[in-house]
């Protein structure tokens, strides 16, 4: 009995050391993606006068840090702007599906290739797909080029987002953006933060250990990052372009900046339209001089405005004073300003103004215009992601050998039933299961796993049984009794001619109605 206590307690103990070693793990791994203090905050401000953006814009590769920054604003301060990316950001599903590649002296199927799936289906899984690729996407559109080093443990994998101030698109492989970093612009203080590989490069270029034929280096101060690190940019000039890139909506932040200041003019204007002001005329004498001490005179003035409500400005002096109404003095135009300024917006960010509850004369408007906005997403996001999870799949190692690849699956969730249904019509023409499978949210690793445990874990089919009707049993299987064994109902025992029969019962006088369908099968 003793024994089995003293084995009892170092159990726990050694389960209590496990769960602090992982949870202090989970710790650093946290404080490296948290930055809890800011210190891979991009440090570009923003611009607040139209002038300097359209300075900015006339010079885009020189000054894609500042248009980053001023459109990150704009998508604060703006409902019109945070909206559109929002809405951008929500039409794939991110739904994806994976399949193996033929060719290169391997054309047949594999007898280990239900393993390789499941193998992919499982880095896939720790990619999290669905989290980090909106994510992405979002980031991408709102700062042009943004750069990522991959972090990698054995319970997932995760992404630092690095300013972009610090980086610069490298090279293109295979579709891939690959980037360097300035480490000049690193501090101590972020050391500790830093992925090992950072801080290695980090430790080098301090050390001054850098040849003018190491490989990794370039100027003897930007360090190419592994291929840990990607890039993502909608711009293909962007190496062209000394690898910045600025947002497809930067052309939309003049205008935007025009709306803030049409909207400060309302503002004014209402003030205006809305401000009285009450004339306290202090006292006088034949020349003009006030019979009132300054110091009397500040009192009744200050009880004045003491009780005076919100919008009635006082005034004490001994001059007259004429009654100027300032109602209508501000601009009459203005909210047809503001409201061709809301158009022009829309215009400049491609997007049909009636999907933001603008007026329209037409549904059709809205459904080409979410149609249009899907093509944009399949043609320049989809192609970028899936390039790069490509890669990541190509680094899985298989018994087959056979390379996999990943595919997003072509679907809005603004028209996602047309889209499942299309997908759905293809299986009758010999079309892919698994597309199907994977539109309707199913992702690889679910197929594999959950419709396998359904089938031979549970045996679902035993559970789900599906209702003996008209619809769903043939005459040979009614008058046989082919099948399982049916549940007695309470009324089995009421005497009933017809009992094993399908469809109609045949009468004297039969009609097309009324004929008993015999022959069906």
């Amino acid at each position: 009995m003793a024994n089995r206590r003293r084995n009892m307690r170092g159990k726990r103990r050694t389960y209590e050391r496990n769960i602090a070693a992982i949870r202090r793990r989970n710790a650093e791994y946290a404080s490296v993606l948290a930055d809890p203090k800011s210190r891979f905050k991009p440090s570009t401000s923003a611009a607040t006068e139209k002038s300097n953006i359209k300075s900015y814009l006339q010079r885009p590769a020189e000054n894609f840090a500042q248009i980053a920054a001023t459109l990150r604003q704009a998508y604060l301060n703006s409902g019109i702007v945070s909206g559109v990316i929002d809405y951008y950001v929500a039409h794939p599903t991110y739904n994806y599906s994976i399949y193996p590649v033929l060719g290169n002296k391997q054309y047949a199927i594999d007898s280990n290739m239900q393993e390789d799936y499941i193998d992919v289906a499982y880095q896939l899984n720790l990619l999290n797909i669905n989290y980090w690729a909106p994510k992405f996407f979002k980031d991408t559109l709102l700062d042009g080029v943004t750069f990522y080093i991959k972090i990698e443990d054995s319970t997932g994998i995760a992404y630092m987002k690095l300013p972009p101030e610090w980086c610069r698109i490298s090279n293109l492989e295979n579709g891939v953006y690959r980037f360097r970093i300035d480490i000049s612009k690193l501090k101590q203080e972020q050391y500790d933060e830093l992925p090992n590989e950072l801080q290695q490069a980090y430790d080098k270029y301090h050390g001054s250990g850098i040849s003018d034929d190491d490989q990794d280096w370039y100027d003897r101060k930007w360090y190419m990052v592994s291929d840990d690190g990607v890039a993502f940019t909608f711009d293909h000039n962007a190496i062209n372009n000394g690898g910045t890139a600025v947002s497809p909506f930067a052309s939309v932040l003049a205008d935007s900046l025009s709306l803030d200041a049409a909207k400060d003019n309302i503002d004014i204007k209402d003030k205006l339209d809305t401000v009285r002001i009450i004339h306290s005329k202090i006292p006088t004498d034949s020349n003009g001089t006030p019979s009132l001490d300054l110091k009397t005179a500040k009192n009744f003035d200050d009880q004045m405005r003491s009780r005076l409500p919100e919008g009635v400005v006082p005034i004490t002096s001994p001059s007259s004073l004429d009654n100027i109404p300032l109602k209508g003095s501000g601009n009459e135009g203005i909210y047809d300003t503001v409201n061709n300024g809301l158009e022009q917006l829309f215009y400049d960010l491609g997007i049909s103004s009636s999907l933001f509850g603008g007026k329209t004369t037409s549904s059709n408007i809205v459904k080409e215009s979410v149609k249009k906005d899907s093509n944009w997403i399949y043609t320049n996001l989809f192609p970028m992601l899936e390039a790069y999870y490509n890669f990541e799949l190509s680094q899985v190692k298989t018994k087959s050998k056979i390379p996999w690849n990943l595919k997003f699956i072509r679907e809005s969730n603004f028209t996602l039933k047309e889209d499942i249904a299309n997908y759905k019509d293809q299986l009758s023409y010999g079309g892919s299961r698994l597309d199907y499978l994977a539109s309707v949210g199913f992702t690889p690793d679910q197929i594999i796993s959950q419709l396998t445990f359904e089938q031979q874990a549970l045996d679902i089919d035993s559970i789900m049984v599906v209702k003996p009707t008209s619809n769903t049993i043939s005459s040979k299987e009614a008058s046989t009794g082919s099948g399982k064994t049916a549940v007695k109902s309470p009324n089995s025992n009421i005497n009933n001619p017809n009992k094993g029969n399908v469809g109609r019962p045949e009468t004297d006088n039969p009609t097309d109605d009324t004929d008993r369908l015999s022959d069906a099968a």
